[in-house]
């Protein structure tokens, strides 16, 4: 069965973009607002069924970060009838990556089912901690390299750039009060069947000269130390300025696919 959340996870995480090991100067992401149509997947093959929409955003802040909003929306078919699933997710990530400001929402028909916020923090020393706000209280230890969705994103981008092909991570989105996940990440050619997916009409400007990097991506619960399956699997067709035409999250036998339908940038913040 597909767990909403996870898509949320996937989608952030690769329509973001740099490794800590870095410099924050190095690679700056197009402020932007796109959308894209979602099918459920069975078995890794497009089913039709359950069709759905996912917006999202990235802004610039003032002192270089950034601010992310996104919406999930499934109708999921039921014993009672279809059910109208949602995940929001309101993110803030500082240009150094060291904090995380998150806040995820689930509602189902309209109603609220699930909130979990708070706040992430890294040390000079690469480890840090997650504080909660709700669930009030509760804290999260976050090991020395643990990256959050702009940091793992980047660190894709550069390491597909430099020909790399692939790399291992801790991720931390904040939706659970959970440690970080492992990740391991495949970078790989562009398959034939993607290689063609267009960019939205009048959005041109933002892919012009810009770099299609595909991947896929295993996220393994804490404890597993990246052995075993992988708690769920995700691909993505990136442009290296951080704008997602093409991505899958995969679960089990289940899944979703979403492709890009509409694009618009976005204007740089005016700061003083």
């Amino acid at each position: 069965m597909l767990n909403c959340h996870h898509a949320m996870r996937t989608a952030l995480a690769v329509a973001l973009g740099i490794a800590a090991a870095a410099p924050a100067t190095a690679q700056d992401f197009a402020p932007h607002r796109a959308v894209y149509s979602v099918v459920t997947l069975e078995k890794g093959k497009p089913s039709g069924d359950a069709p759905g929409t996912y917006a999202y955003e990235i802004k610039l802040t003032c002192d270089g970060g950034y601010v992310i909003n996104q919406r999930l929306r499934l109708e999921i078919a039921g014993a009672r009838g279809s059910v109208v699933s949602e995940q929001q997710s309101q993110m803030t990530e500082s240009r150094d990556s060291k904090k995380l400001v998150f806040e995820h929402r689930t509602t189902a028909n309209g109603k609220q089912t699930g909130l979990v916020k708070g706040e992430a923090l890294i040390g000079d020393d690469g480890s840090g901690q997650a504080r909660f706000t709700d669930p009030e209280g509760q804290t999260v230890a976050l090991p020395a390299g643990t990256l959050f969705p702009v940091a793992i994103a980047r660190a894709t981008i550069r390491q597909a750039k430099a020909g790399e092909n692939g790399f291992d991570a801790q991720f931390f989105f904040g939706d659970k009060v959970k440690p970080p996940q492992s990740v391991n990440i495949l970078i790989g050619k562009v398959p034939k069947r993607l290689a063609e997916v267009k960019i939205p009409e009048g959005a041109e400007a933002l892919a012009e000269g810009r770099t299609r990097i595909y991947y896929r991506a295993g996220f393994f619960d804490a404890g597993t130390k990246g052995q075993g399956e992988p708690a769920f699997e995700m691909s993505s067709l990136t442009l290296d300025n951080g704008i997602e035409l093409f991505g899958t999250h995969e679960e089990s036998d289940g899944g979703i696919e979403y492709r890009i339908t509409r694009l618009e940038a976005l204007p740089k913040p005016s700061c003083n």
